[in-house]
């Protein structure tokens, strides 16, 4: 195969539609479950503080296919995961020089407990993200347990709705789940080294946004995240190609929705029918679920100026960031394949750990 059929290929795996075997009712029940909240929060007429609590629903999207006691266990662990990703952002937001740290603490660990776990996308993502979010959202410190309660009620919602799916589609859509994936089946580099690798560049990429002062440079880092969750090269560089090119038709699409004033109910709505979407294409395609998940990370990131935007500024920043970040993305995933790095990496880390362990 010649450098021009490499090329073509390529770009043919950019604009395939894969096929999937996730059932219709995940993508229905987590966009819901992200209504409920919002119309919760409609109720009391502060859809701002929704956007805070449907962080805590993003744990709906690590439901795995399996028996349904072990979809409860582990979204019920992933609820706090999120919950203490959210917590140590927001010590991150009162000791601004820790974010770096802290960034990369929550993603190694992350990332190392769902290669051990072998939980499938999103991978290590929404734990990342909820602790960038907790670094930005404005809270004074004295509202701090307000606005984890507010987190941790999401997650209280999102599990009440992995029941109802279970409970739904193998005993009213007699889908007969998978077996129990085996932990720890993925060697010393993929659980330790990667993770640190990933950990690394998504914190080296916060310290790079705040370097250059970019006005909303937390997308830096959450695009990086993003583009890491791919396991292979090849997938990372053809996620981050899809990143950016689905952003581009996604922040059209969120510029032409930021210019309107919606209604507590109908924004409820309009965020269910994002996920749905995005959640249903996200397997199949990523450049067409960024169309939907564009918008819909916008209005959850924008919490602090809801309903009160400056659309132009919003999506100047989004592009320049997302593309900042993918890069930085990039250039992670080469260096995480890069075997003479990561022989001398794992000789390394191999007596670190083991010494730790207390192992010869």
């Amino acid at each position: 195969m010649n450098f021009l059929q490499k090329i073509q290929e390529n770009i043919k795996l950019i604009f395939t539609w894969n096929p999937s075997d996730r059932l219709w009712q995940m993508p229905f029940f987590a966009g819901l479950s992200v209504a409920i909240v919002l119309f919760i929060a409609a109720f009391f007429n502060r859809p701002d503080l929704g956007l805070v609590a449907i962080i805590g629903t993003n744990i709906f999207l690590y439901v795995p296919d399996t028996p349904i006691h072990h979809k409860m266990i582990l979204c019920m662990a992933s609820a706090f995961g999120i919950i203490a990703s959210f917590t140590l952002g927001l010590i991150g937001q009162a000791f601004p020089t820790l974010i770096p740290f802290i960034v990369f603490l929550v993603t190694m660990i992350g990332a190392q407990v769902v290669r051990y776990f072998s939980i499938g996308a999103p991978g290590f993502f929404f734990f990342t993200f909820a602790m960038i979010l907790g670094t930005y959202i404005p809270f004074e410190v004295k509202d701090y347990p307000f606005a984890i309660g507010l987190v941790a009620l999401g997650t209280m919602v999102a599990n009440v709705m992995v029941l109802l799916y279970s409970l739904s589609v193998i005993y009213l859509f007699k889908h007969p789940p998978k077996p129990i994936p085996k932990i720890g089946e993925f060697g010393f580099g993929v659980i330790i080294i990667d993770p640190i690798i990933i950990a690394f560049f998504v914190s080296a990429s916060m310290v790079f946004q705040n370097f250059l002062e970019l006005e909303r440079g937390y997308w830096v880092g959450v695009s990086c995240a993003a583009i890491l969750t791919a396991v292979t090269f090849k997938q990372i560089w053809i996620k981050q190609t899809q990143r950016i090119l689905g952003t581009i038709l996604g922040v059209s699409f969120a510029y032409f929705l930021l210019h309107f004033s919606f209604s507590p109910i109908q924004f409820a709505l309009l965020m269910m029918i994002l996920m749905f979407f995005a959640e249903l294409t996200a397997v199949r395609n990523y450049a067409l679920a960024m169309v939907f998940l564009t918008p819909y990370s916008t209005y959850l990131a924008e919490v602090a100026s809801f309903m009160n935007y400056d659309p132009d500024l919003i999506i100047k920043a989004r592009i320049l960031d997302i593309t900042i970040g993918s890069l930085f993305g990039l250039l992670g995933g080469a260096v995480m394949h890069w075997q003479p790095l990561r022989k001398i990496l794992e000789r390394i880390l191999r007596k670190i750990v083991f010494r730790w362990a207390g192992e010869d």
